[in-house]
């Protein structure tokens, strides 16, 4: 179960403790190391978060710093100062405790090659090659990109005052674009700004529906960027192509006036179409964000993240839910899910059905959730407004909002772990297909004999959905 989990930086191998910390991608190249992982030399637990308390302390600082760097309330010369300085702290505390047990492992990875440093019983070069890996590397430290001291916003105005000949419609799309943009990533200084940060602000562009849909027009960008918006709405490749033109014009000028020394566009490859896709939460991430909501005041956001990731169904399906819905049937002993357009709105009809409840749900008390309400299972909970809050929620937990293919972890992601650990462990397609709504796939002449399977033919697909510590599975 979730709550049995022993730390989000803790694993065990072989009844030994080891901390494991992922290194943010910012902080990477600073670091010169991906990820922090070592021995805390100790079977006990308590041991074990005594020794990794300063650790603990320095990743909770990081996602601080990293927050205020992404809310533009400090500069990335600030972010990467005071990293650097906690780290100093930790390592004079080392020093000068002479407690050098808790550190025997850092795996690192530099230039795509893996190090390992186990010295056996040789500790002090265990904490040489520790602090050897942990120091600021000089020369990354001075290619770090230098503040312009003018923000997108302010460099746009310049840019536009320079195409003085541009017509009224072409005025007006450009400051559209550039106003979408700074909702979707910031009004960045424009010397701070990353390539990584144009191919997110693109691809999630890409994810935007056109403006004069009506349902669209009254909701923010943050808000439709974790909606599921049907292909049909959404931008053409060529709007977010011509966004990306305009770009390269700014960045171009920026150069031109040394405002940069070169331009962020230079060499960015991406493929803008509009497949709509989504990244999926890695299990880690997903035992975060369970264990997270867990801590809400407001239980039905709780149970909202918890049956996305045990059924893979859509935010409008569950939240429509409503007590009846929650079925038992009779031949296989289980409570499942009955999913119909009578509760409200449903995508497709392929959307009918019938979902197995996952044993995790039964454990952490769901049933006892759903007797406690009087006929919808989130009355009062609006959709909007959860999904204005979950991105805040996912955040604040640490959790990049991209992955490394540039696609965006939403609440919708939740689907795609479900269906991906689904397949994962053999279930058949056809049958996470019925799971999870999906228009099954095509059989060519046996279309005409296929049928929906009963409950008993498809709760494999939920029942072998798990989620675990990556790193704790491939420690061995």
């Amino acid at each position: 179960m979730i709550h049995k989990t022993i730390h989000k930086y803790l694993f065990k191998r072989h009844e030994i403790f080891y901390f494991r910390w992922r290194v943010t991608a910012e902080l990477q190249t600073i670091l010169s190391l991906k990820e922090i992982r070592f021995s805390l030399r100790t079977s006990s637990l308590l041991v074990a978060q005594a020794r990794a308390n300063d650790w603990f302390d320095l990743v909770n600082h990081a996602k601080l710093m990293k927050s205020s760097y992404q809310f533009s309330e400090i500069s990335k010369a600030n972010y990467i100062q005071t990293m650097k300085k906690k780290i100093s702290e930790i390592q004079s505390t080392k020093q000068n405790s002479n407690d050098s047990g808790d550190v025997q492992l850092i795996r690192s990875i530099i230039g795509g090659v893996v190090h390992e440093f186990d010295y056996g019983d040789d500790v002090e070069k265990e904490v040489k090659a520790a602090q050897s890996l942990l120091a600021l590397n000089t020369n990354a430290t001075q290619s770090i990109k230098k503040s312009a001291g003018i923000t997108l916003s302010e460099f746009f105005k310049e840019f536009l005052a320079y195409k003085n000949k541009l017509s009224v419609d072409m005025k007006e799309s450009y400051q559209l674009y550039v106003r979408t943009l700074i909702e979707i990533m910031g009004d960045k200084d424009i010397g701070l700004i990353e390539q990584g940060d144009i191919k997110n602000a693109l691809s999630d562009y890409l994810k935007l529906p056109k403006r004069n849909i009506g349902k669209y027009k009254k909701i923010s960008i943050k808000v439709l960027l974790e909606m599921d918006i049907e292909k049909k709405d959404l931008l053409s490749p060529k709007t977010v192509s011509d966004v990306k033109k305009l770009l390269q014009g700014i960045f171009s000028y920026a150069v031109e006036r040394n405002f940069v020394s070169t331009s962020v566009m230079n060499g960015l490859n991406m493929n803008l179409s509009n497949d709509n896709s989504y990244a999926k939460y890695e299990d880690h991430e997903v035992l975060m964000i369970l264990n997270g909501v867990n801590q809400q005041k407001d239980i039905a956001k709780k149970w909202m993240c918890w049956l996305a990731a045990y059924t893979g169904a859509r935010r409008g399906e569950i939240i429509q839910l409503r007590k009846q819905d929650v079925k038992f049937d009779i031949k296989t002993k289980r409570h499942f899910l009955l999913i119909t357009d009578s509760a409200g709105p449903i995508k497709t009809k392929n959307a009918l059905r019938g979902v197995p409840i996952h044993n995790e749900l039964m454990q952490e008390g769901f049933l006892s959730y759903v007797e406690s309400q009087n006929d919808k299972l989130f009355e009062g909970l609006n959709a909007d407004s959860f999904t204005k809050w979950f991105p805040g929620f996912r955040e604040s937990l640490g959790i990049i909002k991209h992955d490394d293919y540039h696609q965006r972890k939403v609440f919708h992601s939740f689907r795609h772990s479900f269906i991906t650990k689904s397949r994962a462990v053999g279930n058949q397609v056809d049958k996470v297909q019925q799971v999870v709504g999906h228009e099954k796939v095509h059989f060519g002449i046996t279309d005409k004999y296929s049928k929906r399977y009963d409950l008993y033919e498809i709760l494999d697909v939920v029942d072998r959905v798990s989620y675990s510590e990556v790193w704790t599975s491939n420690s061995n």
